[in-house]
């Protein structure tokens, strides 16, 4: 990623974060409650982003991200809630760059959830 994607992507999230913080609390209570989530995790998920990392991880152990997301959407949120608060994401994403899924899997918090997916075969198809 260059370094004008990044800043992009970091005012873009900053951005958001803000026009989230700038909500009376009752509003961003309502609104973090119709996407199932606390008025801190949907500040979290806005600023930091969901994390470009786990679609790029599920898709590289043969899962399908979208259809996680369609049939376990809860179980989606709750990895994406994951990710974005991960505190190795620079690592991850740079194990992810050179391939290193087995790497990634050994500290990723999300691994078990990841492996209780593959159990249930939401691979792509």
């Amino acid at each position: 990623m260059g370094l004008m994607t990044t800043i992009s992507n970091w005012r873009s999230g900053r951005k958001a974060g803000q026009e989230l913080t700038s909500l009376e609390a009752d509003e961003l209570g309502a609104l973090a409650r119709d996407v199932g989530l606390s008025a801190d995790q949907l500040i979290q998920l806005t600023e930091r982003g969901a994390r470009k990392e786990l679609p790029r991880l599920l898709d590289a152990v043969g899962l399908a991200p979208e259809r996680i997301g369609h049939t376990y959407p809860d179980v989606m949120r709750d990895m994406s809630i994951v990710c974005s608060g991960c505190a190795v994401a620079r690592r991850c994403r740079r194990d992810l760059d050179r391939g290193w899924v087995p790497v990634v899997q050994r500290y990723c918090p999300n691994t078990e959830t990841i492996k209780a997916l593959q159990a249930e075969r939401c691979h792509v198809v």
